[in-house]
Parts: C-alpha cells; sequence; structure tokens
C-alpha cells in the first residue's frame, strides 16, 4: 500500500535553512501569477527562491503539495483580514458588514487576485486535488465570515447569515468574470458594490441596526 504523503514541511537541510515555506509559498504564488500554472514547476518556484529542486522538496516535495501550499496560505490570508474587518470594535453597527462587501469585491478585481484565481479555476477543470482544495477553501472561508457574524449578530437566524455569506462570496467570484480584465460594463463595478450592500440591507436588515457590542 502507498505510504500517503505528509503536507507538513520536511526538516530541511543546510543547503535549505535559508528557503522558509513562507518564502517558498510567497515565490510560489508570485510564479503561478505572473507565468501561469503551465510554467508553474518546483523547478521554476525553487529558481524563483533562489535554491535548487532539491532544497525546495525538503518542504514541499511534490508540485501538488506544493499548489496545496498555496492555497492554503490564501485560506490562512483571507481569514485573518475577514476576522481584523469584523472584529473592529471602532466600527459602527452595520459598518463591518459594509466594510467587508467593499473591500473584498474590491479585492477581487486587484490584477493579482484575478490572475490567481483564474489559474486556480483553470487547473481545478483538470486535476482533482486542486479542485478539491478549490472547494474546500470556499467553504472554510464562508463558514468561517458566517462564525465571526455569528459573534456580531447572535440574534440573526444563522441561515440567514449563511445566505448572505454565500451572496457575497457569488458576487465577489462574479466580479473576478466580470469586472477581472474589464471595468467598462453597463453597470460599473463601485454601483454593483452598492446594490449588493443595498441588497443585504433589505435582505436582513437587523445587520445594520442590532451590533452586539
Amino acid at each position: 500500500m502507498r505510504k500517503q504523503e505528509s503536507t507538513t514541511p520536511k526538516r530541511a537541510s543546510k543547503g535549505s535553512l535559508q528557503a522558509t515555506p513562507e518564502r517558498i509559498l510567497d515565490c510560489a504564488r508570485d510564479v503561478l501569477i505572473r507565468q501561469g500554472y503551465a510554467k508553474f514547476t518546483t523547478r521554476s518556484v525553487a529558481a524563483a527562491v533562489g535554491i535548487s529542486p532539491g532544497n525546495l522538496a525538503y518542504h514541499f516535495p511534490s508540485k501538488q503539495k506544493l499548489l496545496q501550499g498555496v492555497v492554503n496560505r490564501m485560506v490562512a490570508d483571507y481569514s485573518g483580514q475577514f476576522e481584523a474587518l469584523l472584529t473592529e470594535g471602532e466600527l459602527q453597527p452595520g459598518q463591518d458588514v459594509r466594510s467587508l462587501v467593499r473591500w473584498l469585491l474590491t479585492d477581487t478585481v486587484r490584477e493579482e487576485t484575478v490572475r490567481v484565481f483564474r489559474e486556480l479555476w483553470a487547473i481545478s477543470l483538470h486535476d482533482e486535488s486542486t479542485r478539491t482544495a478549490i472547494d474546500n477553501m470556499y467553504d472554510e472561508l464562508m463558514a468561517g465570515v458566517t462564525e465571526l457574524l455569528k459573534r456580531s449578530y447572535p440574534n440573526v437566524e444563522v441561515r440567514k447569515l449563511q445566505e448572505v455569506v454565500q451572496l457575497i462570496a457569488f458576487a465577489s467570484e462574479g466580479s473576478i468574470a466580470l469586472y477581472g480584465t474589464r471595468f467598462d460594463r453597463a453597470v460599473s463595478h463601485e454601483q454593483m458594490i452598492d446594490v449588493i450592500t443595498q441588497l443585504i440591507d433589505l435582505y436582513v436588515p437587523e445587520l445594520g441596526a442590532n451590533r452586539s457590542k
């Protein structure tokens, strides 16, 4: 029976001590953004880091593990930023949700975000492990944001919070497709941000009025 590969980075040899997993993942994401998945190899990432492919393998033994690491890093980064937005004590009632919508829908049309997500979407159509990782990423992020909103709005039904979070996710991924490379649509991206915010206010008015202190 084939031994399952561990996702935990291996102990580094002397030659790879300067190449931390964090730096490798930073460079891997940059290679994916700038060169695309066609040129995303352990060799190209190792070259970007400035180490040998063998040394990179001490941390990430395969291309799949490296890509999984990039996705995991994205989940951690977004989760941290969501938590910072939704737990900021100085925000006024309802302002935390508006800030979340505006920040997320603005971030989704940044060139780097558009490039990395479109690459990951394309990869996921042909690679089951990447597809699973991306699906899990969306589920983890939506569940995490829902949990954060529950803390601020304990009187709002969980189902409604889940629906609001999924609407925001729906809009953010749609923004990548519609506005990632073209802004001159019949309705501007800025107008759509306002529309999404207004829809949330209409659907769950409590999000703008009953924030728990």
